[in-house]
């Protein structure tokens, strides 16, 4: 990765934008430039790359033959209104929005899952990033695949990040206005998020599935390449603002046992904190909260049925992290020579 590259972020001043931000100053990449856009309105605001501060361009008029790679993180709209464009003018895109995640031609990659995807590429190459809720998920399943996976069932504890700042405002204000005794104000989610939960996350079809647990369903079997894998789902959005939780079940072909299971998520690279004779056998969302890890606790046999509980952080690890990492495993091919 000795080449230098010229690389955009769009959809700089959101949470996963700086997420992305803060990861690729980490990383130390070969970059010889970082180009920070979004909408119009958010021209001219800074936002932090390392120890610089990068200055907002509007995303309409930017020319995108200036940069090698896009990575687009400003939502499905601003996707589909400017990676177009950015193609034709030669740039190659790694796209976090539901836009292209199951196109049959466009590569679905989760990091450690299933890295073959991104080779041979040609030009004006596009890679879509699951959900944040898929790809910690994805790799934990990823890690048991071996054994055959056959029915996953996952409830998911979402915290008010994932639908960004507005919604930690909201919670934050809330939580605030109940302890000084007023009423709370209801913008960002229909009923009150302080001090509860809501068992939807986005609008539901015809069958009463929500557009969240539908993404899971099909993003996982895409990137797992497992089609016919039975997926159940359930969404739930919790007063916690930064940090997921899965409480995941699965039945597998072979047998396996909770001591297996650990074993093989630890050699998937996940983190795994599960004595259960401990005082505290398991890993929270605020304590995945700013690192890059996917956590594992409290893995157990329940007849036919594996269970075991996730925590990672949905901005930096579910969404940010395999935009990064996308990143250098293309430069690692040699696309941006």
């Amino acid at each position: 990765m000795s080449e230098t590259i010229r690389l955009a972020v769009v959809g700089a001043t959101n949470l996963i934008g700086e997420a992305v931000l803060d990861l690729l100053a980490e990383r130390q990449l070969p970059i010889g430039r970082v180009f920070a856009l979004d909408i119009a309105d958010k021209e001219g605001e800074t936002v932090s790359f390392g120890n610089l501060e990068l200055e907002v361009g509007a995303v309409g008029e930017f020319d995108f033959a200036n940069v090698s790679l896009a990575i687009f993180v400003g939502g499905a709209d601003m996707t589909r209104q400017y990676v177009p464009e950015a193609r034709q003018a030669g740039c190659a895109i790694i796209d976090f929005s539901s836009t292209y995640r199951l196109s049959d031609d466009v590569p679905l990659f989760v990091p450690g899952v299933n890295e073959a995807v991104l080779d041979d590429l040609g030009e004006g190459l596009l890679v879509a990033v699951p959900n944040c809720t898929v790809s910690p998920l994805a790799q934990a399943l990823a890690a048991l695949k071996a054994s055959g996976l056959q029915r996953v069932s996952v409830a998911t504890y979402q915290s008010v990040s994932g639908s960004g700042r507005a919604a930690l405002e909201e919670l934050a204000n809330q939580t605030t206005a109940l302890f000084g005794a007023r009423d709370v104000e209801l913008e960002v989610y229909p009923k009150r998020i302080s001090f509860n939960v809501l068992p939807l996350v986005g609008a539901v079809d015809e069958d009463g599935v929500s557009e969240e647990e539908r993404s899971i369903e099909h993003e996982l079997r895409k990137v797992l390449a497992l089609p016919a894998l039975e997926v159940e789902a359930s969404c739930v959005r919790v007063p916690v603002f930064f940090g997921h939780g899965w409480a995941v079940s699965v039945k597998t072909g072979d047998e396996l046992t909770p001591a297996k299971a650990r074993e093989l998520f630890q050699a998937a690279g996940l983190q795994v904190v599960d004595d259960p004779a401990g005082e505290m056998p398991y890993v929270t969302p605020l304590e995945s909260s700013g690192n890059e890890a996917v956590w594992v606790s409290r893995v157990r046999r329940q007849g036919q049925v594996l269970s075991f509980w996730l925590a990672a952080d949905n901005a930096r690890t579910g969404a940010a992290l395999p935009c990064v990492a996308a990143t250098v495993a293309l430069m690692k091919r040699g696309y941006f020579a």
